[in-house]
């Protein structure tokens, strides 16, 4: 039968329910048909079969953080000071299909300095290249002297409630998923501490207003205990980083269902790295003022029950695209995550934070057709999914965009 396609794997981890062995995939267009044991699946005639039996299947693993401009560059500010805008459209292109290989086929870009990655969502929804689905922000807004004010850059400073309001709009018009606020300072930023706060409620609040509007949601960057509760409190659906979460941000959290994307890879690069890395001193001493506080705040909201999603914030110094796997093994080696629930990070609860849980983030039917076969059970292991080599299969919306020693 044309158009289906039915993958036989060993192990599936569908994200949602417990792991099965044996199982059947059946794919037909851009879709999951039906997914189980095989004697509970039915397999039409004619349908191209794909042998995995030797490997598992997960659900396309999905980043909620990360940066498509850059890649890892020690000293971002220099960097985007050298590159034409248009050099950092095209680098990003293949960011993304770096991301794809590896197994990511949903990230959320979590600000730039202007709208190329709306633009290159368009690019691969239009069907021009290949990459993962792109959620963007567009410019992330920030107060005078805050996270996103870098005094060469226009990254959506704005100032008071009406100026929140303007640059929500320019960027819903420009074509923005979601909205992006900095209720804090942090590492990358030159003019402030991370235990900053920044924003009021009432100006957060406006962008959330706007971003309702549209039937959008909004994204905090926030590091600071009160810039965390500020957020919340003004209807803020994610939280970016969280490093200085306490017991009442946590209760808010839960009662308000907001989800933390910790992005434990940047800190964690950045210390391994430091000045003799070439980032610039001052970020590093930021950043090894906040790692410690940081792993406990996310210790201290797992234990807590808030849903946590994974996030990379790759783009960062040493936080290359298609090495972000290794945030789903920091938040088991570092903060007490099973390898389950660091799974469940990056596919079913991901998937609810980027706001698209009713399409992708389970292998189940009905859902985009988004699989990654890889050789290995991460269950046993989580590092296996950073080893590319072992990425034998991605498909993204029934499409196969990699797939190594299978037909």
């Amino acid at each position: 039968m044309s158009g289906v396609k039915v993958i036989r794997v060993g192990y599936l981890i569908d994200g949602k329910s417990a792991p099965i062995r044996n199982a059947v995939i059946v794919v037909e267009g851009d879709k999951i048909k039906d997914v189980g044991r095989e004697s509970e699946v039915s397999i039409s005639d004619g349908a191209k079969e794909v042998d995995a039996s030797r490997y598992t299947a997960i659900p396309g693993l999905i980043d909620a953080h990360l940066h498509l401009g850059s890649n890892g560059e020690p000293d971002l500010l220099k960097t985007l000071i050298r590159t034409p805008p248009d050099l950092i459209t095209l680098k990003s292109l293949l960011h993304a299909q770096a991301l794809l290989q590896a197994g990511f086929t949903t990230v959320r870009d979590c600000g730039e300095h202007n709208f190329f990655a709306i633009s290159l969502r368009m690019a691969i929804e239009q069907g021009y290249f290949q990459g993962p689905t792109i959620l963007a922000c567009g410019k992330m807004l920030s107060q005078t002297g805050g996270h996103g004010d870098f005094g060469i850059f226009n990254l959506g400073v704005c100032d008071g409630v009406d100026e929140v309001r303007k640059a929500a709009r320019e960027n819903l018009r420009a074509g923005a998923d979601f909205i992006k606020v900095c209720a804090s300072g942090g590492g990358g930023s030159p003019y402030d501490k991370m235990t900053d706060t920044q924003f009021t409620v009432d100006e957060i609040r406006a962008a959330v207003e706007e971003a309702k509007a549209r039937g959008k949601r909004v994204a905090a960057h926030a590091m600071a205990t009160q810039g965390i509760k500020n957020a919340l409190l003004a209807g803020v659906y994610t939280i970016e980083h969280g490093c200085y979460l306490d017991d009442e941000g946590c209760s808010l959290m839960k009662e308000r269902g907001a989800i933390l994307v910790p992005t434990l890879t940047a800190a964690y690069q950045i210390v391994k790295h430091g000045v003799e890395g070439g980032i610039p001193e001052w970020s590093v001493k930021k950043t090894e003022e906040v790692v410690d506080a940081h792993v406990e705040s996310v210790k201290k909201a797992h234990k807590a029950g808030v849903k946590i999603a994974a996030g990379s914030d790759a783009g960062t110094p040493f936080n290359v695209h298609g090495e972000n796997a290794l945030e789903l093994a920091l938040l088991v080696e570092r903060c007490g995550f099973t390898t389950w629930e660091a799974i469940r990070a990056a596919t079913l609860v991901a998937a609810e934070a980027v706001g698209l849980s009713d399409q992708v983030g389970t292998i189940e039917a009905g859902k985009y057709a988004d699989i990654v076969i890889v050789d290995g059970n991460p269950l046993d292991d989580i590092k296996v999914l950073q080893d590319k080599s072992r990425i034998k299969l991605v498909m993204r919306r029934g499409l196969t965009v990699r797939s190594v020693d299978l037909v």
